[in-house]
This record gives structure tokens, C-alpha cells and sequence, in this order.
């Protein structure tokens, strides 16, 4: 494709209605066209990353980069015709083009309609582009396939509707029948279909906020559930079994004991603790800028640790997969005889499943962090405090962590009390 760009026009309107130009190079040849839109040059920001769209702060930010996307796609479409033909483009052709599906018809017709399945692209595409408004960062990069994913399983279940739901269609009734189609089609667990209908009204307040989505029933409509998850951590006398395992004769198995280890201790998600740095351990501190959050946590370094990170000169062994770090700590909890029976439950395609295994079964990378939450807790150390240096934003989120039992609770609660 030739080299497309859009800018404004600095000579033409005032500053808060500038037009957008779009400046096109092919083959030695230039064309320079209006795109119908002006903008004010506040809000005028060219994505120079990705060069895919101009980034509108303004209100009519969809208009425009739907417009940009309509330019690219008949462009696109000439040239592809003009290759196959063996027969030149030329810029009369190209306006002539744009002309037909831009400028003749806006005089006639009403601004296309943006359905709930076209916003839904939108939202998907933009998702790149996007910051959390609390931290000011940038999303997480899986973020865009996790909505990618819910929007697949969307336009899937309409089409086993057989029809097509819009803005006004989201209300109680579409919830029991997009629930029960997760639940029966996709056999989704409880905290499952719980996430994708968090993240389908993400969607929908965020179409309501441009005033495109004026249906507002979703929002009682549209419950998120949740379920404790029934997930295992490993007690102090369990982790010190694993360390007191000899792993000489298998270096893998070694390396992934010590890695996890060190997750057990400091609390750090297996992304931080796989990537700990000799420059990150100062005064026998561990500082780290989490990578999914991006906080900024101070980890007094425990013995265990010391004693690891001294094995390895404070170089630790490159990281490897998750997945295959999974299957190793697996094999390491059974080498060291975790073998404590576990029944775990879990409700998924409505039907509460219940397992049961030896512990060594359920360990996995998450495991180091909700170990080092709970035998914290048990220690007696506030909710607050640890959350310093696990790093959730809020006392619920964190006390999903803590997997305490009842007689356990108990314990807890006379060391507080002389009765």
C-alpha cells in the first residue's frame, strides 16, 4: 500500500474547527484530499506508534477514525484492483473514489447507525491505544485478546440466536440466555462467565459515555458473580520441606524449586520474581516495579531468599515459560512428599465438580504468592501491611488470597484474646 497520512489543514477554519486532510504517495504520484471531518487542533494527535489511526480526544473521535478506517479500506481496495489489472492508479481515480462514498453521499444520508457488534470492534481496536485511568499507564498487552475473545464468543452466541442484539436489547432477558449459553455451550465456571459479563458492561458504560449506547438497563440487568476459588497454598513446614530436598541430580527441577521459593518469600507474581535483577537487591531489600500493575514494592529479603540469591551470585537463572514452570513445581512438591490429600470444588456448566488429589497436584507458579499471603496472615502481620508488599490496591481483592480454615481462624483469633 502507498504511504497514507492524515493532518490538518492549518490554513483553512479556525483553530477549534481545522480541516482533516489526507496526503497520499504511490508510486511517485501525490494526491491531497479533504476528509469531509474537521476537528479542533487541541484534539488533532498523531499516533506515531502505530500509524493506524489518529487519536481523537474530541467527542467526535469515533466519527473520525471511522472515517480514516472507510479512506484506508477504498484505497486499499483501488490498489488491489489496479495491481490485478496490471493498469496505473491515479489520483483522479482515487478522488473520483472517495468522492462516490464520502462527500456525494453525506449530503443525503443520516450518519450510519453504530450497532453494539460494530462498537464492539471498536472498542477492541482502540483497546491498544488505551490507559488505565487510574495508574495512567498503558493496558497490559493481553489485554486486547481478552476482549477480542469475549467479542468472538458474543457475535457466536447471536449467531445461535439467530438474530442480532443491539444497544436496547441488553436487558434481563438477554442476561439468563447470554448466562445460559456460557454455561451450557462454553461450560464456563462460575468465576468465568462471571469475568466476561464484568468485561461486556465495560463495554457497554464505556458506549453509554459517548452517548452512542443510551440504554442504561444493563447496568442492574448485568450481574457479575464470583466464587471463592478453592485453591491451595503451602505452609511454612511445607515449604521447608522443599527446600531441604536435594535437586542436585536434576538441575531443571533445582532451578525451578529456587525460583519458587523465592516467590514464596516475597510474594511476587511468577512475572516480577522471574525476572529479579542483581540491581533489585539493595540493603538487603528487594525493589521491583511490578510488571502487571507497575507499583513499586520494598521486600525485606528473607533467609530463604538470601541464601538462594547467594547460590546464584544474585544472577538468577533465566526465566522460563509459565506453562513449563508448572509442570516442573509439580514435579518438585511431589519429589518432596506434598502429598497431603486436597478436595477441591469448583461449579462449572452449573454443576458443582469436586477433585480429589495429593496437594503436589494443585501447585503452580500462583501458588508462591497466595503462600506468602496467608502464612503472612497467619503470623498475625495486618491485612495492610502485606498488601505493601503484594501490592493489591484493595483489602477485598487481597483477601481472596488468604485460604485459612475455620480451626484456623480460630487459632488466629485466641492469639488476640485471654479467654
Amino acid at each position: 500500500m502507498g504511504s497514507i497520512q492524515f493532518y490538518i489543514n492549518k490554513k483553512k477554519g479556525t483553530e477549534k474547527a481545522r480541516q482533516i486532510m489526507l496526503s497520499y504517495n504511490y508510486n511517485g504520484q501525490r494526491l491531497f484530499y479533504y476528509t469531509g471531518k474537521r476537528i479542533n487542533e487541541a484534539n488533532f494527535i498523531v499516533d506515531e506508534e502505530t500509524k493506524k489511526f489518529i487519536k481523537v480526544t474530541g467527542s467526535d473521535r469515533l466519527e473520525i477514525n471511522e472515517r480514516f478506517k472507510l479512506i484506508r479500506d477504498l484505497i486499499g481496495e483501488l490498489e488491489r484492483k489496479s495491481t490485478a489489472a496490471g493498469e496505473p492508479l491515479t489520483p483522479d481515480a482515487i478522488r473520483e473514489k472517495l468522492n462516490q462514498h464520502i462527500k456525494a453521499k453525506a449530503k443525503d444520508q443520516e450518519p450510519e447507525k453504530i450497532t453494539l457488534k460494530r462498537y464492539f470492534q471498536i472498542y477492541v481496536d482502540e483497546l491498544t491505544d488505551r490507559v488505565n485511568m487510574r495508574t495512567g499507564r498503558k493496558l497490559s498487552a493481553t489485554m486486547p485478546q481478552k476482549y477480542k475473545n469475549l467479542q468472538t464468543i458474543f457475535n457466536d452466541f447471536c449467531e445461535e440466536q439467530g438474530r442480532e442484539y443491539d444497544f436496547e436489547d441488553i436487558d434481563s432477558t438477554f442476561y439468563y440466555q447470554f448466562v445460559a449459553f456460557l454455561v451450557k455451550n462454553r461450560k464456563f465456571s462460575v468465576n468465568t462467565y462471571g469475568r466476561a459479563i464484568k468485561f461486556f458492561k465495560t463495554v457497554l458504560y464505556d458506549a453509554a459515555s459517548k452517548n452512542i449506547n443510551k440504554n442504561f438497563a444493563f447496568i442492574k440487568a448485568l450481574q457479575g458473580v464470583t466464587e471463592q476459588a478453592d485453591s491451595i497454598y503451602l505452609t511454612e513446614d511445607e515449604l521447608t520441606k522443599i527446600y531441604e530436598y536435594d535437586f542436585s541430580a536434576l538441575p531443571h527441577l533445582d532451578r525451578v524449586r529456587d525460583m519458587f521459593l523465592i516467590g514464596c518469600w516475597t510474594g511476587l507474581r511468577y512475572s516480577d520474581f522471574s525476572q529479579i535483577k542483581p540491581e533489585d537487591v539493595r540493603n538487603n531489600r528487594i525493589r521491583v516495579l511490578t510488571q502487571k500493575t507497575k507499583q513499586k514494592v520494598t521486600i525485606p529479603v528473607n533467609p530463604v531468599v538470601k541464601s538462594i540469591l547467594l547460590k546464584y551470585d544474585y544472577q538468577l537463572p533465566p526465566a522460563i515459560t509459565n506453562q513449563r514452570f508448572n509442570e516442573y513445581i509439580k514435579d518438585v512438591a511431589k519429589a518432596a512428599k506434598i502429598n497431603e490429600l486436597y478436595v477441591k470444588r469448583i461449579t462449572k456448566a452449573g454443576i458443582t465438580e469436586t477433585t480429589t488429589k495429593e496437594k503436589h497436584e494443585f501447585v503452580s507458579s500462583h501458588t508462591a504468592r497466595r503462600s506468602f499471603a496467608t502464612n503472612m496472615f497467619l503470623k498475625g502481620v495486618p491485612a495492610t501491611v502485606i498488601m505493601g508488599i503484594t501490592g493489591h490496591a484493595t483489602e477485598k481483592e487481597f483477601m481472596k488470597y488468604i485460604k485459612v480454615s475455620e480451626e484456623q481462624k480460630a487459632d488466629l483469633f485466641e492469639k488476640y484474646v485471654n479467654w
